[in-house]
């Protein structure tokens, strides 16, 4: 062990269930997602004042900065999103999915603030969650409803300067009313408006994160569907339902979509613009993780097994 964090003790942090999501590295800092979250009572905040997002040096494990955009006052449930990285016309930005259903946009590197303390400056923010999601006739909707507010789970994408964000739940809320939405990140302050390039709703409650290619954006929801949408205009191309829950996020490859759910299903579809099923494989127990291929061959995790799939021959 070279070195040791705890963000509890330094930071007061109370993560809610468990830290799920991936640290993101560029150059000598780490940034990391603190799983802060609510308690047991699921309505409570205990830290609300604690960190959403931290940075530290890779090296030795000191706190860089942190965020204080307020993220943990606004909470829904918790924090599982993993930040990520973008090159904006040549700029780079931290773009991070918060537990309060909005996504940031920060600099890089912390600087101090007005409360002399390094924090990531805040470039924009934009609520990934439609209006009436939470607000239906000047009333809150409640975060429990089918109808109601989502955090972000999914880890935001980055194609062609725009950024990418669906918005989810805990699995264990079950479905309900979901969001893809495309931003332009060049904005400034609350983009919510400004900075909104098109919204598909017709999408449900997600924890996958889209995959991008050649202009096509391909998307997974709890319920099991499958989208396919032009990446610039958000234009509809075909929907597949896989009839399994799906927590792992799209692969594309050699020009294939697969994506498992949790029947053990894992369908290969056509990363092309009109629907293709080109095979579906049955496995014994769940897949919840992500495809992935690496030389010359396929990996499939499931719940009990982890399969390599390559071609009769191949080396």
């Amino acid at each position: 062990i070279i070195w040791q964090f705890d963000m509890r003790t330094e930071l007061s942090v109370f993560p809610h269930n468990i830290t799920s999501s991936s640290v993101l590295i560029v150059g000598d800092l780490l940034y990391v997602n603190t799983s802060n979250g609510v308690d047991w009572s699921h309505r409570n905040i205990p830290s609300p004042t604690a960190p959403s997002l931290v940075v530290l040096n890779k090296n030795t494990g000191e706190l860089v900065g942190e965020e204080a955009s307020d993220i943990s006052k606004r909470l829904l449930h918790g924090n599982w999103a993993s930040p990520s990285h973008a090159k904006i016309k040549g700029a780079s930005m931290i773009v991070f999915g918060g537990g309060d259903g909005w996504v940031y946009g920060f600099k890089p590197k912390p600087e101090l603030n007005e409360q002399g303390f390094e924090a990531l400056k805040e470039l924009w923010r934009f609520d990934a969650n439609p209006s009436i999601y939470r607000e239906k006739k000047g009333k809150k909707v409640r975060y429990t409803r089918y109808d109601g507010p989502s955090e972000i789970i999914a880890s935001p994408v980055i194609y062609k300067d725009r950024v990418y964000n669906i918005i989810g739940q805990d699995p264990e809320h079950g479905p309900g009313l979901g969001s893809l939405s495309c931003v332009d990140p060049t904005k400034r302050g609350d983009i919510s408006t400004t900075g909104l390039v098109w919204r598909f709703d017709e999408i449900g409650r997600s924890i996958s994160t889209p995959a991008i290619v050649d202009g096509l954006i391909f998307a997974a929801d709890l319920n099991g569907k499958v989208y396919c949408l032009d990446a610039l205009s958000g234009k509809l191309h075909w929907k597949h339902d896989t009839d399994g829950r799906i927590w792992s996020s799209p692969l594309v490859a050699d020009g294939k979509v697969f994506i498992g759910n949790e029947d053990g299903v894992l369908t290969v579809l056509a990363a092309k613009a009109k629907l293709k099923i080109l095979h579906k494989a049955e496995f014994p127990t769940p897949i919840y993780s992500s495809a992935i291929v690496a030389n010359k061959a396929l990996y499939i995790a499931t719940q009990t097994h982890l399969y390599r799939i390559e071609e009769m021959g191949q080396k």
